[in-house]
């Protein structure tokens, strides 16, 4: 609305008004204030009129009181019309500078004892209106005053109730009242304006405070909520005050607001340590840092303890800073093993290229001997074993030199979900797919993504292999593919053998294989192609209940930023 589009000031990130218009309610207040007072003086006059037994004047308050009703109504209006509350606050003073008039008039004009509400006009002025105090005291003087001239001139009728009574002339006693009057009214006005304006200039520093501390509030818990370590607040008694989503996350809460005023012992309890002696270390202003295990020993924390102090420096709460060592730990493993992997490459791409050379000249040779007269049935044999596993080995080195050499990822638009689709199914028509072999695919019918097509496909195919290896009587595989948040993640869950802990732990290792007949590359390259594209893969497996393997890969948008 109109009336609420004053100009603004920008302060520490909100906005305060420089200048003080009225606001909608109290424009509000000062109609509805208005109505109420003119209704009381209204009912007022109609009980002294039916309870006196003489005939009153008092025919003029009932124009002013039909004015006041008629004003007001035209106040509403403008008000429903959203005209600017400034224009509002102005149109109902002026009015009721008139209206104040009519009653010092009808009361008995410069014997009026009612004057005095010509004061009451200038207040609200000035607590409306920056500088309108002065203005509306300059008016209501000079409506006085030319009141006071009309009548001593009779250029308007005496007042009924001075009836009889000797109106005096300009003399000094009158100029001396009306210069009480225009006194009285300036210094009236000046008070209440300066006060007003100190009222103002100190509401608009509140203002401008709150406003730098509401900011600073909201940039703090933005901070606090952003930071990818658990962060809990807690009292002296050791219960949760606050607890962050990184925290939450680790501590595998969901709303941490239900757990306020939990004890931290339930919500973290520790293996070695003791919480009461952590909180008398900590309320002596020193900070504890432990590592510690929580909920078995495969949760590991890394925490420090500090107090939580308030505004003068008394220690009021404590503080715990905590981070998932288990993290920490999987992703040193990780880089421990890319590192592994890639020494292990680099020396496989040598071999490969010293051993390929002459492995090619042997299986010739063999060929050439093979077919050579005079050849017994035994020597026949043998020359076709060297030469079968001749042909493997070379298979096998050409694995070594696709997993050594560093792959070119070429990053294109591609459907996750019919490359999933195409390699299942190739799997289906594998002559290593049994009858008693089921699948099943949950994908959606188009997933687009950046990627490398042949590198994916490559991931997929492996994936989908070794869990048909792990079933080699039979049983299920299910593909899962879908969009989370900002990853694209896939899933192969299979009813196979399972693995050990051992096997799990390396089964990323280039030539580790629980296979008879595998390579021991095959997760390996998948390793690496998931970590070309910035993904990540994940293994959860029990020895006989089968395992599931997780790869997220960045979805199309995290990619491109």
């Amino acid at each position: 609305m109109t009336g609420s589009s004053n100009r603004t000031l920008q302060v520490g990130g909100a906005s305060a008004p420089p200048i003080a218009s009225p606001s909608l309610q109290t424009v509000r207040w000062l109609i509805g204030l208005r109505l109420i007072v003119i209704s009381t003086l209204f009912l007022g006059t109609l009980i002294i009129q039916t309870t006196s037994r003489q005939i009153l004047p008092l025919s003029s308050l009932y124009s002013l009181f039909l004015l006041t009703y008629g004003l007001s109504l035209l106040y509403l209006t403008l008000h429903l019309r959203g005209v600017s509350t400034r224009i509002q606050a102005i149109a109902q003073l002026v009015g009721d500078l008139l209206i104040v008039t009519g009653f010092v008039y009808a009361t008995g004009g410069s014997y009026s004892p009612f004057s005095f509400l010509y004061l009451t006009v200038i207040v609200v002025a000035a607590a409306l209106l920056r500088g309108g105090g002065l203005v509306f005291a300059g008016l209501s003087a000079l409506s006085y005053g030319v009141l006071v001239d009309l009548i001593v001139f009779e250029v308007i009728p005496i007042p009924p109730n001075l009836t009889g009574v000797q109106i005096p002339d300009l003399s000094s006693r009158v100029l001396i009242q009306l210069m009480i009057h225009v006194v009285g009214f300036v210094l009236v006005a000046f008070l209440v304006s300066t006060l007003t304006e100190s009222l103002r200039s100190a509401q608009q520093r509140l203002e401008e405070e709150t406003a730098r501390a509401t900011q600073f509030a909201a940039l703090t818990d933005h901070v606090v909520r952003s930071v990818g370590a658990g962060i809990m607040a807690c009292d002296l008694d050791g219960n949760l005050l606050h607890l962050n989503p990184a925290g939450a996350k680790i501590l595998e809460i969901e709303d941490p607001d239900d757990h306020v005023g939990t004890p931290i012992e339930e919500l973290m309890p520790l293996d070695n340590n003791n919480w009461g002696l952590i909180w008398a270390r900590a309320h002596d202003r020193s900070i504890v840092r432990v590592e510690e295990s929580i909920g078995g020993p495969s949760k590991g924390v890394g925490m420090s303890v500090g107090p939580l102090e308030d505004e003068i420096g008394r220690v009021v709460g404590f503080v715990v800073n905590f981070k998932d060592l288990s993290a920490i730990e999987m992703e040193t493993a990780r880089s421990r093993l890319r590192d592994r992997m890639a020494a292990v490459g680099e020396m496989a791409a040598r071999m490969a290229h010293e051993i390929k050379n002459p492995l090619a000249s042997i299986s010739g040779s063999c060929q050439v001997l093979s077919s050579t007269a005079g050849l017994n049935e035994t020597g026949q044999r043998l020359v076709g074993i060297v030469v079968d596993e001749s042909i493997r080995l070379s298979s096998i080195l050409d694995s070594f030199l696709d997993y050594a050499r560093h792959p070119e990822v070429h990053k294109i638009s591609c459907d996750a979900s019919q490359m999933l689709r195409d390699s299942l199914d190739l799997l289906k028509r594998s002559p290593e797919v049994r009858e008693a072999h089921r699948f099943q695919l949950q994908a959606p019918d188009q997933l687009e993504m950046l990627g490398d097509p042949d590198l994916l496909r490559q991931v997929f195919w492996n994936l989908s292999r070794n869990s048909i290896q792990a079933m080699p009587e039979g049983g299920s595989l299910k593909i899962d593919c879908r969009l989370t948040g900002e990853w694209i993640e896939l899933r192969w869950k299979d009813t196979g053998i399972g693995m050990t802990d051992e096997i799990q732990n390396r089964a990323f290792e280039p030539f580790f294989t629980a296979s008879e007949k595998g390579t021991g590359l095959g997760l390996a390259v998948v390793y690496t192609a998931v970590h070309e594209h910035g993904g990540t893969i994940n293994i959860e497996s029990e020895l006989g209940q089968g395992t599931t393997v997780t790869i997220q890969l960045p979805a199309p948008r995290t990619i491109d930023g």
